[in-house]
C-alpha cells in the first residue's frame, strides 16, 4: 500500500511540473503576458540609448503577446524618444504595431544566421521626426555615433528580412541642414498592392518642402519593398520617381534592387532645368552654368558607381550627347567620360562666360556701362570633385560675328585638386587651325588663370562676317596666324583680365584689304569719292602685324600696322581692361598723291561696351582746315594747297615698317608646347 502511494506521489510530482507549465502558459496566453512589457521596455531603452515607451489606453494592456505556434506581439502605441539634443520631440511614434516570428527562424538566428527572418511586421501609422544638424548628428542615428562606428560592410547581410511588411500610413518630418532640405513626406508601404496604388507597386511616397531655398515636390512609387529589404542578391523591383526642385525636373522609370542604397538601379531618365549648374548642385557635381536644357538617357548604379548614357541633350540650340561615370572616391568624387554632339552654340554657355546666374535666383553682377562680367567664380565647386572628360564636338558655333564654325573641336577637360584645365585643344575652322591650353586654378581664394593659344591659316573672308553689297570684296581677307600668352588672377572674368599680363601677336601674310576702307581711314576725300563712284577694290597687304603687350590689364600696341602700296595704317595708345576705357589713335600715311586729303588721325575712345570715333581736332584744324581757309581768302584755288598730300613716308612709318618685317616671320613660326 505504502509503495503504491509513493509511486503515485512520484508520478503526481512528475505530472505536476508540466501541468504547472501548461497552466502558466495558458494563463499567460489568456492574459497576453502583461508582465513582459516592463522588461521589454527597459531592454529596448538600453539597447537603443533612447527612451522607449509602450503606451495603451487606460484599462488596456500596453502589450499583448502570444507564444503558441509562433511569437506574436501586439503594441497599441510605440514611442521612441528623441536624442539628448532634441528630447522634446519623439523620433518615432507608431500605432497598432504587430510583429510575428516563427520559432525556427528565431532558432536559426540564435545559432548564427546573419539575418533574423520576420514573418510579418505591420503598423497602422508611423510618425517620424527625421532631423540632421550641420555637424552630421541625426535623430535616426541609434546607438553608437556614426563617427565612432566601424566602417560599414557593404557585403553584410541585413539584420532583418521580412516575409510581409505593411505600413498603412506614414508621416515623416524631414529637416536636413547639410542638404538644406526641409520636407513633409506622406507614405504607405506594403508587400501587397493596395487598391489606391498603381498595379504591382508596394511603396508610395509623396513629399513637399523646400530644397536649397526653392520649392520641392517629389513622388516615388516602387514595387514590393521586400526584395530591397532582403538579401543583397535579391531581384530588382519596378521604380518610378517624379521630382521637381525649383525649375529643375527629374523623371525616372526603371528598376532598383535596394532602395535605401540604390543598388542595382537601372532605368530611363529625363532631366531638365534652367541650367546645368542648378542641377549639379543637389547632385554634388561641378557643372557649368548654361542655358536651359533637357537631357534624356539611361542611368544605372552598382556598388557606388554611377553610369549615365546620355542619348540627347537639348541645350538651347545645342545638341549634345555623352557617356559618363561617377564614383564617390577619396578624397573627392570623380567624374569621367566623353562629351560629344553634333552642335554646340557658344551662346548657350553665355552664363558661364559672362557669369550671369542661369536660374535667376541671384542678381547678375554685370555693371552698368561695362562689358566684362564681374560675377564671382564659384571656386569652392572646383574643389568639390575631380573630373576627366574627353571632348569631341562636330560643330561649335562661335556667335554672330563669325561666319564659320569650329569643325570639329576636340580637347580634354580635367578638374584635379581644384585646377580646371582644357588641354589638347584642337579645332579647325575656315581652312585654319586653333590649338592650345586654358587653365583656371581655384585652390586659393583668388583664382589664377593661364591661357596659351595658337592659330594658323584662318581665312578671314570665311571666318568673319563682313556684310557688303553685291559684288563688293570683303573688307579684309587672307590667312591669319597668331599666338596668345596671358596670365591673370582674380575672382571674376573682369578681375582676371584687369590683372592680365602677357602678349598677343598676329600676322596676316599675303592678305588683302578694302581700298575704300584704307582711303576712308585716311580721310582721303578724293580717293574715297572715286571708290564710291567706280566701286571698291582690294589692296594687297605688304605687311600686316599686331604685337600687343599686356601688363596689369593695360593693352598697349607695340606694333599694330597694316601696310599696302597705297597707304600705311598704324595704331597707338592703349586699352585699359580694368576700367574698360579705350584710348587709341589710328593714323594713316598715304603713299600716293591725293588732291584732297585731310590726313588727320582718327581717335577711338569711350568704353569697350560703347566705343566712339572722332577726328583729332588739333592737326586737322591747324595743319589742314585753318590754312585752307586763310589761303582761300586770298585765292579759292590756293585754299586747296593744304589739302594736297604728296604721299611721302615719314620717319615713324619707316620705323614701324622695319618692325613689321622683323616680327612677321617670328609670329608664323610654331609655338613650342607649354
Amino acid at each position: 500500500m505504502d509503495s503504491r502511494v509513493r509511486r503515485f506521489g512520484r508520478w503526481a510530482g512528475l505530472l505536476a511540473i508540466p501541468l504547472l507549465l501548461v497552466t502558466a502558459l495558458a494563463v499567460g496566453e489568456f492574459l497576453a503576458w502583461p508582465w513582459l512589457d516592463g522588461p521589454l521596455q527597459r531592454s529596448l531603452s538600453e539597447r537603443l540609448g533612447r527612451t522607449v515607451e509602450l503606451v495603451a489606453p487606460p484599462g488596456s494592456p500596453r502589450m499583448r503577446v502570444a507564444l503558441l505556434g509562433e511569437i506574436e506581439v501586439l503594441v497599441p502605441r510605440l514611442r521612441i524618444g528623441g536624442p539628448t539634443w532634441r528630447p522634446e520631440v519623439n523620433t518615432l511614434e507608431a500605432t497598432d504595431v504587430s510583429l510575428r516570428l516563427r520559432y525556427r527562424d528565431l532558432w536559426e538566428w540564435r545559432r548564427g544566421a546573419k539575418s533574423l527572418r520576420v514573418k510579418e511586421l505591420s503598423a497602422h501609422r508611423i510618425e517620424a521626426d527625421l532631423r540632421r544638424r550641420a555637424d552630421g548628428t541625426a535623430t535616426w542615428q541609434i546607438g553608437q555615433p556614426r563617427s565612432q562606428a566601424a566602417a560599414p560592410d557593404t557585403d553584410a547581410a541585413p539584420l532583418l528580412q521580412f516575409d510581409r511588411l505593411v505600413v498603412n500610413e506614414a508621416g515623416l518630418s524631414l529637416d536636413d541642414a547639410p542638404l538644406q532640405l526641409k520636407a513633409h513626406i506622406e507614405a504607405a508601404l506594403s508587400d501587397v498592392p493596395a487598391p489606391n496604388r498603381p498595379a504591382g507597386l508596394g511603396l508610395s511616397a509623396r513629399a513637399e518642402g523646400r530644397y536649397l531655398g526653392r520649392p520641392l515636390t517629389a513622388r516615388l512609387d516602387t514595387g514590393s519593398p521586400l526584395p530591397w529589404l532582403g538579401s543583397a542578391d535579391s531581384a530588382p523591383v519596378p521604380m518610378r520617381l517624379r521630382l521637381e526642385a525649383g525649375r529643375a525636373k527629374l523623371q525616372f522609370d526603371g528598376r532598383v534592387r535596394e532602395l535605401l542604397s540604390l543598388q542595382g538601379l537601372d532605368g530611363a531618365f529625363l532631366l531638365s532645368g534652367p541650367s546645368l549648374a542648378a542641377v549639379g548642385d543637389p547632385l554634388g557635381l561641378t557643372l557649368p552654368s548654361t542655358a536651359a536644357f533637357e537631357a534624356r538617357g539611361r542611368l544605372s548604379q552598382e556598388n557606388g558607381r554611377w553610369h549615365a548614357d546620355v542619348a540627347r541633350v537639348d541645350l538651347g540650340r545645342s545638341r549634345l550627347e555623352g557617356r559618363f561615370d561617377y564614383r564617390d572616391a577619396s578624397p573627392r568624387p570623380v567624374l569621367t567620360g566623353r562629351l560629344a554632339g553634333s552642335t554646340l552654340w557658344f551662346g548657350d554657355l553665355a552664363p558661364t562666360i559672362a557669369g550671369a546666374p542661369a536660374d535667376g535666383a541671384a542678381e547678375s553682377k554685370a555693371r552698368p556701362g561695362k562689358l566684362l562680367p564681374n560675377q564671382p567664380f564659384d571656386l569652392p565647386s572646383l574643389r568639390a570633385m575631380d573630373a576627366d572628360i574627353e571632348i569631341a564636338l562636330q560643330r561649335v558655333e562661335l556667335g554672330a560675328a563669325f561666319a564659320a564654325p569650329l569643325m570639329p573641336l576636340q580637347g580634354r577637360l580635367k578638374l584635379q585638386d581644384g585646377v580646371l584645365t582644357l588641354s589638347e585643344l584642337d579645332a579647325r575652322s575656315a581652312r585654319g587651325r586653333i590649338a592650345g591650353q586654358l587653365s583656371l586654378d581655384g585652390r586659393e581664394a583668388i583664382a589664377l588663370w593661364r591661357a596659351r593659344l595658337q592659330w594658323s591659316g584662318l581665312s578671314l573672308e570665311q571666318w568673319l562676317k563682313q556684310s557688303r553689297g553685291p559684288g563688293q570684296p570683303p573688307y579684309v581677307s587672307g590667312l591669319l596666324n597668331g599666338r596668345l600668352s596671358l596670365d591673370g588672377r582674380g575672382r571674376s572674368t573682369a578681375e582676371l583680365l584687369a590683372s592680365a599680363k602677357g602678349r598677343v601677336q598676329m600676322h596676316l601674310p599675303g592678305g588683302e584689304i578694302s581700298h575704300l576702307a584704307v582711303e576712308a581711314a585716311g580721310i582721303d576725300l578724293a580717293e574715297s569719292l572715286g571708290m564710291l563712284l567706280r566701286g571698291d577694290d582690294t589692296l594687297p597687304l605688304q605687311c600686316a602685324v599686331a604685337d600687343l603687350l599686356v601688363d596689369k590689364g593695360q593693352v598697349v600696341p607695340k606694333v599694330l600696322l597694316v601696310d599696302t602700296r597705297d597707304s600705311t595704317l598704324w595704331v597707338e595708345g592703349r586699352v585699359a581692361l580694368d576700367t574698360e576705357k579705350i584710348d587709341l589713335r589710328l593714323q594713316v600715311a598715304p603713299k600716293d598723291f591725293s588732291p584732297l586729303s585731310l590726313r588727320t588721325p582718327l581717335l577711338i575712345s569711350g568704353s569697350l561696351a560703347a566705343p566712339t570715333w572722332s577726328l583729332e581736332r588739333g592737326p586737322l584744324i591747324t595743319r589742314r582746315l585753318l590754312p585752307a581757309v586763310l589761303l582761300a581768302v586770298i585765292n579759292p584755288l590756293a585754299g586747296l594747297l593744304p589739302l594736297l598730300d604728296t604721299g611721302e613716308d615719314g620717319a615713324r612709318e619707316q620705323q614701324l615698317l622695319r618692325a613689321c618685317q622683323r616680327l612677321a616671320p617670328r609670329i608664323t613660326e610654331p609655338t613650342p608646347r607649354s
